[in-house]
């Protein structure tokens, strides 16, 4: 059994970069075909929101 533990270890580390890789085309083919996904946390709604509150006053 030790002598598969490096080959193991391996794999996992193959598998955790293919998910990763995978994770991330995911969010491009996301971005392409959903208007894009926004990393900004949501302040560009907030400052939006400000600006009209700003109008109506």
């Amino acid at each position: 059994m030790a002598s598969r533990l490096p080959i193991l270890i391996t794999i996992a580390g193959v598998a955790v970069l293919f998910l990763a890789i995978a994770f991330v085309f995911a969010l491009v083919l996301g971005a392409m075909f959903f208007g894009g996904i926004e990393f900004t946390g949501g302040h560009m709604d907030a400052a939006a929101t400000a600006a009209a509150y700003r109008l109506a006053a």
